[in-house]
C-alpha cells in the first residue's frame, strides 16, 4: 500500500493522484464494511461550544464547523498549532518559520487579521498585528481539541470574528500522571517536554513546559529559533461548580528572513508572551452563570537592517477583559445573555503609546418551532472608544430532514477594526494609516451533512460581501506598502468533505476535503500584499494505518493552488511504535522534497526528526 501511494504521489497530476488514493481507500474499506455487518457506530456528532453561546450537537448548528481532536494531535506529524490547523479545509496558515515559529492564519479567503482566535473561550488575538495571534502559550499536550468555526461569529464573540474564530479548548487533570517526550532531527532540530498532573479529591494542578530549537534550514540565513513555553491548569469541583484558573508563558527568538519584507531579507525578532485568566462556570437550576477575567501582555522586539543600517522596534502591548455569560431555558427555548468589557493598552518605540477600550452586550436564543427543526438567532452590540457603537445580528437555521441528514444556513454580519500597525507603523518598506476605517462584510451559506456508521459527509456554499477591506498595498515594487482600504470585496466558493471511520481493517480512517474559493476585488491597479493573495484551490487528504497492534502510521497530503497561479504538494508521514507507556516515532515532513514559498519565506525541504515519548499513570 505504501509503495503504491509513493508512486502516485511522485506524479505531478495530484489532482487526479490524492483523489485517487482517498476514493480507492474508501471504496476498498467500504466493500469491507459491506462484508462486516457487526461494525460499530462511532461517534461523528460531537458537542461544539464556539458556533454559539449555547452549546449543542455538530449537526444540530447552523454553520460549518471542523473539530481536531485529542487522538488526531497525539497521530499527526505536528509540533504547533499552525502545523495542526494547515489540516483543516478552508483554513490558510502562511508560515513564515517551521515548527509554530510564526504563521498567520486566515479562513475562507480571509485575511489573517480577520480569524478570531481563543483559548478557552477567552480572545488572545494580538491588537498589534495578526502576525502575532498564535504566540498561543500553550504546549500541544495541553490541548484536549481544537474547533475551527468556518464564518462570521461576530454576533457571538464581537469585534474581529469576521471570517472565522478558532478556540483551543485546553485539557482537564482528571488523573495524576506524568510524562514528556524528546525529538531530534535535521538542522540540529531538538525538542524536549515534561507535564504532569496531580489529582486530588475535587481540585486537579496541571503544568507542562517545552523547548525547541534548531539553527535553520537556509545556510548563512537567519531562519534558526529557539521556542519555550510554559503552562498551567487548575480546576476545582465542587458539586456543579466548577472554577478554573490558567497560566501560560511563551517565549519565541528567532531569525526572520524575509519574513516582512522580500526588499530587505535581513531581519530578526523576539516575541514574549503572558497570558493569565481566571473563571467558573456556576449552575443554579436552569440558569448557568460563567464570569471570566483574563490578562494577556504581548511584547515585541523586531529588527530589521535597510541599507547599513538596523532599524529596531520595541512594542508592547496589554489586554485586560472581563465577561459575564449566562444561559437558561424556558418554554421558548434557550436563551444566553451576556457582557464584556476590554481595555488595551500600547507602548511602542515606532508606534507611539496608545489606548483604547470596548464594552458591549451579547443576546442568543434558540428555538424549536417544530420538531427537528432549530432555529438560533442573536445579536451583539459593541461601543469602541474610537468608532462609537457596532452592532452585528445573525440567524441560522438546521433542519433534521431524516435521522443521518440536516440541511443547515446560516446568515450574519462582522466587523473588524484596524490594528495598532495598521493605523500607526512607518518604516520606508511598511507604512500605516491613522485614518482607516473599520472593516464590515455580510456572509451568507448553506450545506447539508450526512452520516451512517462512521462514514460522514458534507456540503456547503458560502458567500461573504465585505466593504471597507484593509490591506497593505502598492503601486510599483519601487514603492513601499502602505496600509488603506479598499473599497469592496467578495469572496464565494464551496466546500466538500467526506471521511471513514473503520475498526476491523489495517486502515483506521480515511478523510478527504476540498475547498474552492473565488474573489471579486476593486483595488484598481494596486499590488496587493495579502488580500487578493489567497488560495484558489485546496485539497486535503489523510489516511490513519494499523500497520500491527503496536505500529501505526498516519500520512497526510495537501495540495494548493493560489489565485495567482502558484502551486504545490506537501507529504508528510508519522511512524510510530507503541508499547505500554512509552512511544517511538519518526517523522517526516515534505516527503517528496517539495520547493514551495507560503509567505515571503522559502518552506524547508523534507525534514526527518525522530523521538521518544513516555506517558505514566501514578494512580496504578
Amino acid at each position: 500500500m505504501w509503495i503504491y501511494i509513493k508512486k502516485i504521489f511522485y506524479r505531478r497530476s495530484f489532482h487526479l493522484s490524492l483523489a485517487g488514493i482517498v476514493c480507492s481507500l474508501l471504496t476498498y474499506s467500504g466493500s469491507l464494511m459491506a462484508q462486516n455487518e457487526e461494525i460499530p457506530t462511532y461517534t461523528l456528532d460531537p458537542v461544539v461550544v464556539t458556533a454559539s453561546r449555547i452549546p449543542q450537537q455538530l449537526s444540530k448548528t447552523g454553520q460549518s464547523v471542523s473539530i481536531i481532536t485529542r487522538e488526531e494531535i497525539e497521530a499527526l506529524p505536528a509540533d504547533s498549532i499552525a502545523d495542526l490547523l494547515q489540516t483543516v479545509s478552508g483554513v490558510e496558515v502562511r508560515r513564515r518559520g517551521t515548527h509554530g515559529v510564526q504563521a498567520d492564519v486566515g479562513i475562507r479567503g480571509s485575511t489573517f487579521e480577520q480569524t478570531l482566535i481563543l483559548i478557552d473561550g477567552i480572545n488572545v488575538s494580538d491588537p498589534q498585528t495578526g502576525h502575532h495571534n498564535l504566540d498561543i502559550p500553550v504546549n500541544l499536550e495541553d490541548i484536549e481539541r481544537i474547533e475551527v468555526l468556518k464564518g462570521p461569529g461576530a454576533r457571538i464573540y464581537g469585534h474581529n470574528a469576521m471570517a472565522g474564530v478558532i478556540n483551543i479548548i485546553t485539557r482537564e487533570g482528571d488523573q495524576s500522571i506524568v510524562g514528556g517526550h524528546a525529538k531530534y532531527g535535521e538542522y540540529d532540530y531538538f525538542d524536549v517536554a515534561a507535564h504532569g498532573t496531580l489529582k486530588t479529591g475535587n481540585m486537579s494542578n496541571r503544568v507542562s513546559m517545552s523547548r525547541r530549537s534548531s539553527t535553520g534550514h537556509i545556510e548563512e540565513e537567519d531562519t534558526d529559533f529557539d521556542t519555550r513555553t510554559l503552562d498551567y491548569k487548575g480546576n476545582i469541583h465542587m458539586g456543579n461548580q466548577e472554577f478554573q484558573l490558567g497560566l501560560g508563558h511563551i517565549d519565541k527568538d528567532f531569525g526572520a528572513y524575509r519574513f516582512y519584507s522580500d526588499a530587505f531579507p535581513n531581519q530578526r525578532e523576539r516575541t514574549e508572551t503572558l497570558l493569565a485568566y481566571t473563571g467558573a462556570h456556576l449552575r443554579m437550576a436552569d440558569l448557568e452563570v460563567m464570569p471570566r477575567v483574563s490578562w494577556r501582555r504581548h511584547n515585541d522586539d523586531f529588527k530589521i537592517e535597510i541599507g547599513e543600517s538596523w532599524y529596531q522596534n520595541e512594542h508592547q502591548t496589554d489586554t485586560y477583559g472581563a465577561q459575564l455569560d449566562s444561559r437558561f431555558k424556558s418554554e421558548l427555548g434557550t436563551t444566553a445573555v451576556g457582557g464584556e468589557i476590554a481595555f488595551e493598552t500600547l507602548e511602542s518605540s515606532n508606534l507611539g503609546d496608545h489606548d483604547r477600550q470596548r464594552s458591549g452586550i451579547f443576546f442568543e436564543h434558540k428555538v424549536f418551532p417544530i420538531e427537528r427543526f432549530t432555529v438560533g438567532l442573536g445579536a451583539s452590540a459593541m461601543n469602541y472608544s474610537d468608532w462609537g457603537w457596532e452592532y452585528w445580528p445573525g440567524v441560522e437555521l438546521n433542519a433534521e430532514l431524516t435521522d443521518r441528514f440536516h440541511w443547515f444556513a446560516s446568515s450574519g454580519r462582522s466587523f473588524r477594526i484596524p490594528t495598532y500597525t495598521e493605523l500607526y507603523y512607518y518604516t520606508p518598506a511598511n507604512q500605516g494609516n491613522p485614518d482607516l476605517k473599520p472593516e464590515r462584510a455580510w456572509t451568507y451559506e448553506t450545506g447539508i451533512r450526512w452520516n451512517r456508521k462512521g462514514v460522514g459527509a458534507n456540503f456547503s456554499v458560502f458567500l461573504r460581501d465585505e466593504e471597507d477591506i484593509i490591506d497593505w498595498v502598492r503601486a510599483s515594487e519601487e514603492d513601499p506598502w502602505k496600509a488603506r482600504n479598499i473599497a469592496e470585496n467578495r469572496t464565494q466558493g464551496f466546500e466538500l468533505g467526506v471521511g471513514a471511520l473503520f475498526s476491523t481493517t489495517f486502515v483506521s480512517s480515511v478523510n478527504m476535503a476540498y475547498t474552492y474559493l473565488d474573489s471579486e476585488r476593486d483595488s484598481g491597479e494596486l499590488e496587493s500584499k495579502y488580500a487578493i493573495d489567497h488560495l484558489r484551490h485546496q485539497l486535503h487528504g489523510s489516511v490513519f494505518l494499523d500497520w500491527f497492534d503496536t505500529l501505526t502510521q498516519t500520512v497526510k497530503a495537501r495540495y494548493e493552488e493560489r489565485i495567482t497561479g502558484d502551486s504545490y504538494v506537501v507529504v508528510d508521514t508519522r511512524l510510530a511504535y507503541k508499547s505500554h507507556q512509552y512511544e517511538v516515532f519518526l517523522d517526516v515532513t515534505n516527503l517528496f522534497d517539495e520547493e514551495y514559498v507560503e509567505s515571503f519565506s522559502p518552506m524547508p525541504g523534507r525534514w526527518i526528526v525522530g523521538g521518544v515519548k513516555f506517558h505514566m499513570d501514578l494512580g496504578k
